[in-house]
């Protein structure tokens, strides 16, 4: 085995292409993007991805269904901090027509986020029936405040940090100094490894697609087929294989970038088209590189038998 990958997605409610909420609010990229299309892509290549829930999905029947289900099919259930559509200090009381901004992080205090963090955590285990371990915040908006909150409600993974990339010009957690590759971190910097319980699972990141671009995400080599052609992605593999002996590799992308005009990346039937055989295409490439998928609790177990 060459090593092993995970599919990470941020489950949202739809967005248009400005980022905004639906308005009024729907799920069909969770409806249907995830029942009628990924998850036939994912019988395909044996796929174990991992649905990252925010607090309207959470909240939705319907969507909740389909996640329990996905849950049966072997899918693992994280959570997703959008921390403007969860009390205390809930912002809306009407999603619809929102954007969500915050870095959660830094728009609340320890102890706020903490309660979001756990109140989020108690509705996924009311309305699916699973108590989330794994956890991603929006924007990625994650510091060692937010890792050491995650330890106290027995979470064992999280995946916010992009390695890399500083988001502080935007308000956001400077991870450009993160590892690429998983690691125990230490109580005392969240880029470093040590003691705590909590399990970093990096986003595929791997430097900028030309040297003399500026440092927009946008600009960076992500394991994500949402702004990545194909063969920029088998490249990042095989980097990530001669650098690395059994590396972990982690996709990340959003639910709505599979229905059409949900988010910027896909805004046509063809785009999605192109945007499905990207992904096809670089699943197939890690399964003829012996790449295994998993979950990132399946990760954190092998992690920690190996301690």
């Amino acid at each position: 085995m060459a090593g092993i990958y995970c599919i990470t997605i941020d489950t949202e409610p739809d967005c248009g292409t400005d980022w905004k909420r639906s308005n009024p609010l729907t799920f069909e990229s969770v409806l249907v993007g995830i029942s009628q299309i990924l998850r036939p892509i994912w019988n395909k290549y044996e796929v174990k991805p991992v649905y990252f829930i925010s607090p309207e999905v959470a909240s939705d029947k319907d969507c909740c269904n389909v996640l329990k289900k996905e849950a049966e099919l072997g899918a693992e259930i994280g959570a997703h901090l959008h921390s403007e559509y969860i009390e205390p200090a809930q912002k809306y009381d009407n999603f619809a027509g929102t954007a969500s901004k915050e870095y959660p992080c830094f728009a609340y205090d320890t102890e706020t986020e903490l309660a979001k963090i756990e109140n989020l955590t108690n509705l996924i285990f009311e309305n699916i029936g699973v108590k989330p371990v794994s956890y991603r915040a929006a924007r990625y908006g994650a510091d060692l405040d937010t890792i050491k909150s995650l330890e106290k409600l027995n979470y064992k993974v999280d995946s916010s940090i992009t390695p890399e990339i500083n988001w502080s010009n935007q308000g956001g957690p400077d991870h450009s100094k993160g590892p690429k590759q998983p690691y125990f971190i230490s109580t005392d910097d969240y880029y470093k490894a040590g003691n705590l319980q909590i399990l970093e699972v990096p986003i595929t990141v791997l430097g900028k697609r030309l040297p003399f671009l500026s440092d927009k995400w946008l600009f960076y080599r992500w394991l994500r087929p949402s702004h990545m052609a194909a063969f920029e992605m088998k490249q990042l593999v095989n980097k990530f294989i001669k650098e690395y002996k059994n590396p972990v590799l982690n996709m990340m992308f959003h639910s709505m970038e599979v229905i059409p005009k949900k988010t910027p990346f896909v805004r046509t039937k063809f785009g999605l088209n192109y945007y499905l055989i990207r992904l096809e295409k670089i699943l197939k490439y890690l399964k003829s590189k012996a790449f295994q998928s998993r979950t990132l609790k399946e990760i954190y177990d092998e992690k920690l038998r190996k301690i």
